[in-house]
């Protein structure tokens, strides 16, 4: 389960997790970012969001939206970045925090 602050927001992964231990959701890629079950590659992190999307639409309830995409959502360009919490674009340097950092 991806840890939450006080306030109930996630927190990003630690730094010994991330590009060193394999995607929880694929197995193929490395961990970049927090997920509900553990961390995700970018690829599955993106499908989550878009799952999570696609429930709280049908519900007729909001959610926040995600940016998350390899390739990046914004250029299409695949030199694409996390760190465990933040994920950014080398091309448009877009950036988008997706998680508080981890203490």
């Amino acid at each position: 389960m991806a840890a939450l602050s006080k306030s109930g927001k996630p927190v990003g992964l630690e730094a010994e997790y991330v590009g060193k231990l394999p995607c929880s959701t694929c197995g193929i890629r490395s961990m970049k970012l927090p997920g509900r079950q553990g961390g995700l590659c970018i690829p599955c992190y993106a499908e989550e969001c878009a799952t999570a999307g696609r429930r709280a639409a049908t519900a007729g309830t909001w959610v926040a939206a995600s940016f998350v995409g390899d390739p990046c959502l914004a250029c299409g360009s695949r030199s694409v970045d996390a760190n465990g919490w933040a994920f950014w674009c080398n091309s448009c340097e877009m950036q988008t925090a997706v998680a508080l950092p981890p203490r």
